[in-house]
């Protein structure tokens, strides 16, 4: 998150609410290839799919975290301007551009309250490819060098895993390269305040993010995460408790589809910012990783850590397509409120526990 300074500029999260703990993993540590880091890095993936980063904790850090408070200026700059101007940049379906808020279907019927901007990792660092909003485009070069700082951070979170999960990192770093096609995007996203309790409603659907990790910054409340032992009941969500210096970081639906359902993502949402913050504008800022666009989305067969394809599962994976059509897919079933699916992943334990006739 943002410094502990700009924090204070925003009401405080409030002590009477039930939060998830996050595991909070320093990035210093994990850089250093600390051994105790790095474990905590995996049982976090598998477990909650969730986990704090604290970036403050190396040389760069706090240049980085005050460029995201320059960034929170720069999404907020973008909303702003009319609705007729951001609809020239309607999101296309690989979801990179603008989404207007009440295009997204809710579980009550509702629409949501969210609207987003996708800017494109590939359009940010060629000018080339694509049109992208004048607000942003007037900060090509700053915001070109902050993906040049977040993807490295991913990249060590992928590399950290891959040891685990016994993949070779290069094939990982060659499936997230930056010079291929991908829908990588840095996301802005703002909800509007609902002061009255009487009308209060989720912002943003339950859902999984179909990318490989999403690095994401905000200062205040809002996300909720249903943990993945409980069913979907409103008592059984918890809220995320934003801290400075620290980002919120969750696996994505590609890390468990070629794990085989070793990592895991985690069922979340956006309700509204809890207390005193409810009356306020809610903005964040996001790093959503994405493989490159040809990338397959078929199990890793590497190691001995990630389960053999059950012989049911076999089928379907002659079928597994491409990056670009699977996230599509799971898209225009999130927009129509059609693929709100639950967690996914986690199933260490399960696996350790299949019959040797039941894979292939």
């Amino acid at each position: 998150m943002p410094t502990p300074a700009f924090f204070e500029m925003h009401p405080p999260f409030p002590d009477d609410i039930p939060v998830l703990p996050l595991p909070r993993l320093s990035y210093a540590k994990l850089l250093s290839d600390c051994s105790a880091e790095s474990q905590a890095l995996y049982k976090a993936s598998t477990e909650q799919g969730f986990f704090l980063l604290d970036l403050s904790d190396t040389p760069e850090g706090p240049g980085l975290l005050a460029d995201i408070e320059t960034v929170f200026g720069i999404g907020r700059a973008f909303f702003d301007l009319d609705l007729d101007e951001k609809k020239k940049y309607k999101a296309n379906s690989g979801n990179v551009g603008y989404k207007p808020m009440g295009v997204m279907a809710q579980a009550d019927g509702k629409r949501d309250l969210t609207e987003i901007c996708a800017v494109g990792q590939d359009s940010i660092l060629d000018s080339s490819l694509a049109t992208i909003p004048a607000v942003f485009d007037d900060e090509r070069p700053f915001l070109a060098s902050l993906i040049h700082r977040l993807h490295p951070i991913a990249a060590l979170l992928l590399s950290r895993l891959a040891s685990h999960l016994e993949i070779p990192y290069s094939k990982l770093a060659a499936l997230h390269d930056p010079a291929q096609q991908s829908s990588t995007v840095l996301r802005f996203i703002h909800n509007p305040p609902q002061p009255d309790p009487q009308s209060r409603q989720a912002s943003l659907l339950g859902h999984t993010d179909s990318g490989s990790i999403t690095i994401l910054f905000a200062a205040m409340g809002g996300l909720q995460i249903l943990p993945p032992d409980k069913p979907d009941l409103p008592a059984n969500w918890r809220w995320v408790r934003p801290e400075p210096n620290c980002a919120i970081v969750n696996i994505g639906d590609t890390l468990v589809q070629w794990t085989g359902g070793i990592l895991r993502s985690s069922f979340h949402r956006v309700l509204y910012a809890p207390g005193a913050q409810a009356s306020h504008e809610r903005y964040s800022v996001g790093y959503f990783l994405k493989p490159a666009g040809e990338a397959s989305m078929k199990r890793f067969r590497d190691g001995t850590v990630i389960p053999k394809l059950r012989i049911e599962e076999e089928e379907e994976e002659k079928s597994m397509a491409l990056y670009d059509i699977w996230h599509r897919d799971k898209t225009k079933g999130i927009i129509q409120g059609k693929n709100n699916v639950k967690s996914r992943g986690g199933t260490v334990s399960k696996m350790k526990a299949l019959p040797r006739e039941a894979v292939v």
